[in-house]
């Protein structure tokens, strides 16, 4: 085993395979551990040489380019010199956990709310990938990291397209269980919808435990793919609704045009459905934080990725009506964004407000950097859904991220000041002072 490969300290070997290796490392720099995919043979045969040596340069192409919460990032790529010889490696983000494919066999499925919500995660991500202009063409549950919390990570761009690519993609790439028609045919233009068919593949194998297609053969199995609809997925496996059906046998369309339009319209085909849980989770996923975040107009100048870094750090609160979310002269360090539901604020009984959807409260406490007593009391009008977030959960936030919460904040502050100054002007116009 190597000692160093680069700049990076190696731990130790984590697997092998029959063209690289990949070991954990520090990367002292940056002070975190990463994983290093190490080319250290070619095949024998020129033309599957080629093959790996273009895979592996597809990844190279894209480190530092696709920075995703659900996609593994690639950090870095190098020659390093050893015995002699150039040794190609990538640096990645190590991730924790084990692919999908354990959980693709009848005995260990997830629940249905489980699979619905990693395919809603797949969806954003090959969505962020594409507008890149990369097209993954390897979906597969290979290809789908699963951490411990549930959350994912698609991984093994290899064999992806990438848009204004100057060399030549390698044709015919893909896993063949997961090909869409338009692969196995060749000779087609291969575009995100590719995707989705492999995507959809990957779905309906999470819930059934079985693959859409079959075959004894490789021929077999490529028939099947070409003239052949798979039965719905309850047809095969309980538990599974005929909404979910819908959506994945779209996704397995044999023409692109019968596919989604875009991946926003396979992600909303899916949001419905993420809240058909499991009796055993009593509170929301992520992913439907994610959903219900993306909808409201307070992160409406977000990017997907800075909406999937507060959902990671925010608490979301479910609030009885007629309970107190804050109350006038308590010390309470949170910001608020209201999900849903309606608020009032009171001071000393008297109403100064009421909070909708999208909006936020405690604002002041970021503009303060203070846990100082509340001047106000919030109080659920019904039963309401709240995010909460500490100043320290903002600061911890990328550049991009704090900087939007300091334009909406900014805003909502001016449009406070805007109202108080109108209702300051209508009472001294009943009280008829005047103004100098």
């Amino acid at each position: 085993m190597y000692s160093h490969i680069g700049k990076y300290e190696v731990k130790k070997l984590l697997g092998k395979g029959a063209t690289g290796s990949v070991y954990l490392a520090s990367d002292a720099f940056a002070s975190r551990d990463v994983a290093i995919k190490v080319m250290d043979a070619m095949p024998n045969d020129p033309e599957e040489a080629r093959r790996v040596l273009k895979f592996f340069q597809n990844e190279a192409s894209l480190a530092g380019k696709l920075r995703h919460p659900h996609i593994v990032s690639i950090f870095d790529a190098g020659v390093d010199k050893k015995d002699g010889k150039d040794l190609l490696y990538l640096v990645m983000e190590l991730v924790e956990g084990t692919s999908l494919q354990p959980y693709c066999v009848p005995s260990d499925l997830l629940p249905a709310s489980r699979s619905t919500q990693i395919a809603y995660k797949c969806c954003k991500a090959l969505e962020y990938a594409n507008s890149a202009g990369v097209v993954h063409r390897d979906i597969k549950p290979a290809n789908i990291m699963l951490q411990p919390d549930y959350d994912i990570k698609v991984a093994d761009f290899g064999a992806a397209q990438l848009a204004r690519s100057d060399t030549t993609q390698v044709a015919g790439v893909g896993s063949p269980a997961y090909m869409s028609p338009e692969q196995i045919r060749g000779g087609e233009e291969i575009d995100f919808r590719s995707d989705m068919f492999s995507l959809g593949g990957v779905m309906y194998h999470m819930l059934t435990g079985q693959r859409p297609f079959g075959g004894s053969t490789a021929y077999e199995l490529m028939d099947e793919i070409l003239s052949k609809d798979p039965p719905p997925p309850s047809a095969v496996s309980e538990g599974v609704s005929a909404a979910l059906d819908s959506v994945v046998l779209r996704a397995l369309g044999k023409s692109r045009d019968d596919r989604f339009r875009t991946w926003n319209d396979f992600a909303a085909a899916i949001e419905p459905l993420l809240s058909e849980e499991d009796a055993t989770m009593s509170s929301l996923s992520d992913a439907e934080e994610f959903s219900a975040m993306r909808r409201l107009a307070f992160f409406k100048r977000f990017s997907d990725t800075e909406v999937w870094e507060v959902v990671r750090a925010c608490r979301c609160r479910k609030i009885g009506a007629g309970a107190d979310l804050i109350r006038e002269g308590v010390e309470d360090d949170q910001i608020y964004v209201l999900a849903a539901g309606m608020l009032k604020v009171t001071q000393r009984g008297k109403l100064l407000n009421a909070v909708s959807p999208g909006e936020s409260v405690s604002e002041m406490v970021y503009a303060r950097r203070s846990c100082a007593p509340r001047s106000a009391t919030v109080t659920a009008m019904e039963t309401s859904w709240v995010l909460g977030l500490r100043i320290q959960d903002i600061d911890g936030f990328s550049d991009s991220c704090r900087a939007r919460f300091s334009e909406v904040f900014l805003s909502v502050m001016a449009d406070r000041l805007s109202m108080l100054g109108g209702r300051l002007v209508s009472l001294m116009q009943e009280k008829n002072v005047g103004i100098v």
